[in-house]
């Protein structure tokens, strides 16, 4: 399994960037798997905490799944490393594997951005592209590629470089620091300013 990461600030284009990508990876008769980090201190995928599954976590269960007719869902009521994430994933027989945010995670990167002054924090030594909003006004401006993954063009040229640069997965992945700039917690709910 492939594995790389697409970061960027908040309306950069990354979610647009990693739904196009995933478009264009399974055209090409990829498998295709992802993990969205959500950086919200309060974020449960059991809201109703009176549901069962959340009454299965609540009562110790390391690992709950929902299984129902149309989805199956594991919940792991506890942080987990990302190794043991990509580890469960690589079971999946997944081709490539986009993490969309997750910093600290030291993988192969494309970085989206709203301007030329995110770019230096968020950039490390295994960026291979620049996309996202600025994609256009940065071509030839920074010393990586830069992609509108919203053309076709652009597209199909970042799918080229991805899947002549991403290596298959070497575990475990070194962990980075956070830049300083880059929010470890979320905007607008009432839990984020508990655990800043």
């Amino acid at each position: 399994m492939k594995v790389f990461q697409i970061v960027g600030v908040r309306k950069s284009g990354k979610t647009t960037t990693v739904e196009c990508l995933i478009k264009k990876l399974k055209q090409r008769g990829y498998r295709v798997g992802t993990v969205k980090c959500i950086n919200c201190p309060v974020f449960t995928i059991d809201a109703d905490r009176h549901s069962n599954t959340a009454r299965h976590a609540e009562a110790g269960a390391d690992v709950v799944v929902a299984y129902g007719k149309r989805e199956v869902d594991f919940i792991y009521p506890a942080p987990q490393d990302i190794n043991q994430t990509l580890s469960i994933l690589s079971v999946a027989d997944l081709d490539y594997c986009i993490v969309e945010g997750g910093y600290e995670f030291d993988l192969p990167r494309i970085v989206c951005l709203k301007n030329e002054g995110e770019f230096s924090e968020r950039c490390t030594e295994r960026t291979f592209a620049v996309a996202g909003v600025m994609a256009e006004t940065l071509k030839g401006r920074l010393d990586l590629p830069a992609f509108n993954a919203m053309s076709d063009e652009g597209l199909e040229a970042l799918a080229d470089l991805t899947e002549s640069t991403v290596p298959e997965l070497s575990l475990p992945v070194a962990v980075l620091p956070r830049p300083q700039s880059c929010r470890n917690f979320c905007r607008g709910c009432a839990g984020h300013n508990k655990n800043k």
